[in-house]
């Protein structure tokens, strides 16, 4: 009786979990839908619906041509992108977030504290001051993240001690090693008033200008980075149990934060290279994943990817509309929406009734 008992509510939480992924995933498709109708220039929903069915692939061919060529310019090489790009960008900084936020055991921790931000943005600034093409169409992107890993393994190694990684080393390091680049990246903006206007939106998080040639390699990276620390899942549960506790059931502790630490630069630094710095997301959203699917990582690594999809699209929205014929930085409106979110996680923590 006792086991059927624990059998039947085992099954209701199933149950329960697909219920909310289903509704999640239903939710981000109808946004993604939602976001190309809004934008400067107002095209019909009519336009709009043929352009879609002209892109399908067999019936394309057949769909009717009721929009203009700079319609269909506008929706396949403006919004589709930076709606596409607003979900790749907000799932790898919820990924990461939640990443960092069990290797350190820290809620109040994201990707930009370990210096993955800053080590991104002096590869951007470098890119955009020397106006270099080493790497082609990429050289933003590939120097971002080239010196967002050189940093970030700068601070893991840094933080040794007497053989291994204590995490409070680790964040104390990340964070110094974060003001000291932030500081060189004030120097090559301060010398140069053409990168000043140039980076300006950049610094601020902004997906405008995200064309399809980026976005294909940023998203092969960000989906790659989320399967490899889906597959960490029971290693990273067994670290916010505590380096002891992770020990003690045969997990490496160094090498699954090394490992979960280079994946989560490798996704974060991607988005970062065409975004920019938006904040929050990575802070707030695995926060949200765990108070709506539990603690573990098994359900709230792809859960948080969705939700930050979902978190960044909609504040891209708000980013188009909230001032006519302007179209503020994305980072100012996660800044808006994030620190009350924030607080109110922080008093939910007070109380006790934050799932960990």
């Amino acid at each position: 009786m006792v086991d059927a008992e624990i059998t039947e509510k085992g099954h209701r939480r199933i149950s329960l979990f697909f219920t909310k992924a289903v509704i999640l995933a239903a939710f981000l498709a109808i946004s993604i839908i939602y976001s190309t109708f809004i934008g400067s220039v107002n095209i019909p929903v009519s336009s709009i619906t043929a352009i879609y069915l002209r892109q399908l692939p067999f019936i394309g061919g057949y769909a009717a041509s009721g929009y203009t060529a700079t319609q269909y310019e506008i929706i396949v090489l403006v919004r589709e992108p930076e709606v596409i790009g607003a979900v790749m960008v907000g799932a790898a900084l919820a990924l990461g977030g939640t990443s960092v936020q069990s290797v350190f055991r820290n809620p109040i921790t994201e990707p930009y504290i370990i210096g993955i931000s800053s080590g991104a943005t002096l590869g951007a600034v470098i890119a955009l001051s020397t106006n270099t093409s080493i790497f082609g169409a990429y050289s933003v992107q590939i120097l971002a993240f080239i010196t967002s890993l050189a940093v970030v393994l700068g601070v893991y190694f840094l933080s040794f001690r007497t053989g291994r990684v204590p995490p409070i080393y680790l964040l104390l390091t990340g964070i110094a090693i974060s003001l000291f680049i932030s500081a060189i990246v004030g120097l090559i903006l301060f010398s140069n008033l053409r990168l000043q206007n140039e980076t300006f939106a950049w610094l601020l998080g902004s997906l405008s200008g995200i064309t399809w040639q980026e976005l294909g390699l940023v998203s092969l990276l960000v989906i790659l980075s989320g399967f490899i620390l889906s597959t960490l899942w029971r290693e990273l549960d067994a670290l916010q149990m505590g380096e002891p506790h992770a020990r003690s059931i045969g997990v490496n502790v160094e090498r699954t934060k090394l490992l979960a630490l280079i994946i989560t630069t490798v996704g974060v630094s991607a988005a970062v290279s065409i975004s920019g710095l938006i904040g929050f997301v990575g802070l707030v959203i695995p926060h949200l994943g765990r108070m709506l699917f539990g603690g573990s990582n098994r359900k709230v690594i792809p859960m948080s990817a969705i939700l930050g999809g979902i978190f960044l699209l909609l504040s891209d929205d708000l980013a188009r509309t909230m001032v006519h014929n302007e179209v503020l930085p994305v980072g100012i409106i996660t800044g808006l929406i994030g620190v009350p979110f924030f607080m109110y996680m922080l008093s939910r923590i007070s109380r006790g009734s934050y799932v960990s």
